[in-house]
C-alpha cells in the first residue's frame, strides 16, 4: 500500500486512516520508526516497547563484531 502524509510547520503528520487500519493502531499507541536504505519504516509496537524493539540495531552489533567485542573494545579505552 502506498499513501502520503504531509508535514506541518512542526514537522508532525497524519497517519492515514487506510495505513491506521492496516497496522492496527490507534490514538495514543506506540509506532517504531527506522531507517533502512535511506526508506523510513513505521511499525506498529505490538506488545510494548520491549517485544516491538527486538532486533532493532542489530546491524551495528555485527558490524561491531558481536556485543561482547564492543564491550571489551570500549573497557579497553577507559586505561
Amino acid at each position: 500500500m502506498i499513501a502520503s502524509a504531509k508535514l506541518t510547520s512542526k514537522f508532525q503528520m497524519t497517519i492515514p486512516a487506510a495505513i491506521r487500519r492496516l497496522l492496527g493502531i490507534a490514538a495514543g499507541d506506540v509506532v517504531i520508526l527506522t531507517v533502512e536504505e535511506g526508506a523510513v519504516i513505521l511499525r506498529a509496537a505490538k506488545g510494548g516497547w520491549t517485544e516491538s524493539s527486538r532486533g532493532l540495531g542489530a546491524e551495528v552489533w555485527k558490524r561491531a563484531g558481536g556485543g561482547a567485542a564492543a564491550v571489551e573494545r570500549e573497557r579497553d579505552s577507559w586505561e
